[in-house]
């Protein structure tokens, strides 16, 4: 009867509480001069066609992972092919965009943001990083991590973007990355960005039943994903509350998974005092949220720094904020910035 009752209630918190994360632009993949590239992709990884709300609609209101993504509109009315080549002409574009450039830096949000909202983030961002028009890309990433609507979305939120972040990694950034060749990229993330960002580093362990459902229902194989090249870049990582655990580190067998040579370092950021990281969670619904101790506990670091040499830190102890912009905005930010000689 207990366990009944736990069913009910999460049920009920999660479900009509919470949106996709959607563009505003019917032209969301573009190319802003000088130096800006915006991409933009849906829950399966796949990018925004120009003119996408003619032919996909706006999803429904639940976010319910099931009913709407790019492919399976595309596949179902018989006009997959059109999304797939639109894909690879991006693709192709944002590899001569970058093709002169020195740097390339990809700015990734977290779970519940919508675009203006990481765009405001992002900008902020580079306020306190010097930029060079000729040689830097910035890529603004956006993917689906839905919108919380409502006071009960934020378990939708948490429960659903999980396979999201680990969807947008493999089949989007990581295309993205295996255009680039010969670069030093800096890939910036907050909070669930981080899973976007290792998942496009390498195979993040999807349950079998998602594993299915991305086949049999929006017709997008998992299992025979893209690796990652190796196309000589020097990969760095930023990421800026963590909100992933052991378990984005590990294989099914609980061996350590191995890292491309190209990342160079993951600098990341310890704040037990971030109580989204830590005592955010609360109750029976606990064990259902994602792991998100790697930015918040010091001993799972220091676990893990025995095995990753790239692996690096700093203390943001004492901030009681998970928002990105607390994050930016701290000194501590910019001290992390000068580090990777990006700062002004």
């Amino acid at each position: 009867m207990k366990n009944l009752f736990y069913i009910f209630m999460i049920s009920l918190l999660t479900s009509c509480a919470a949106v996709h994360n959607v563009p505003t632009s019917q032209v969301p993949n573009n190319f802003i001069q000088p130096n800006t590239t915006s991409s933009f992709v849906d829950q399966n990884g796949n990018f925004y066609p120009d003119n996408w709300l003619k032919k996909f609609g706006n999803p429904p209101k639940n976010a319910n992972r099931k009913e709407y993504s790019l492919m399976k509109i595309a596949t179902e009315d018989h006009f997959e092919d059109q999304l797939t080549n639109y894909e690879n002409l991006r693709l192709k574009a944002v590899e001569n965009r970058v093709k002169k450039k020195k740097r390339v830096i990809i700015f990734v949000h977290g779970i519940d943001n919508d675009y203006l909202f990481s765009l405001k983030n992002y900008n902020k961002a580079r306020v306190y990083m010097n930029l060079n028009d000729s040689s830097d890309e910035v890529m603004n990433f956006y993917w689906d991590g839905l919108v919380n609507e409502s006071l009960f979305g934020t378990a939708k939120v948490w429960l659903g973007a999980t396979t999201n972040s680990q969807m947008a990694g493999v089949f989007a950034l990581r295309r993205i990355l295996n255009v680039i060749h010969n670069k030093d990229i800096y890939l910036i993330s907050h909070s669930r960005g981080a899973s976007v960002v290792l998942s496009a580093l390498v195979n993040p362990s999807l349950r079998s039943s998602e594993i299915k459902r991305a086949q049999n229902v929006h017709h997008v194989d998992f299992t025979n994903a893209e690796a990652l090249k190796e196309n000589n870049n020097k990969i760095y990582s930023i990421m800026l509350a963590p909100a992933i655990g052991k378990i984005d580190f590990t294989m099914d067998n609980d061996s350590l998974k191995e890292f491309t040579p190209q990342l160079k370092r993951m600098h990341i950021t310890i704040n037990n005092s971030d109580y989204v990281l830590g005592k955010g969670k609360i109750g029976f619904l606990s064990k259902s949220f994602i792991a998100t101790d790697f930015g918040y506990k010091i001993d799972l670091y220091d676990e893990l720094a025995k095995n990753y040499n790239f692996l690096e830190k700093t203390d943001f102890t004492g901030q009681d904020s998970h928002e990105f912009r607390r994050y930016i905005t701290n000194p501590k930010f910019i001290s992390i910035l000068k580090e990777f000689n990006l700062a002004k």
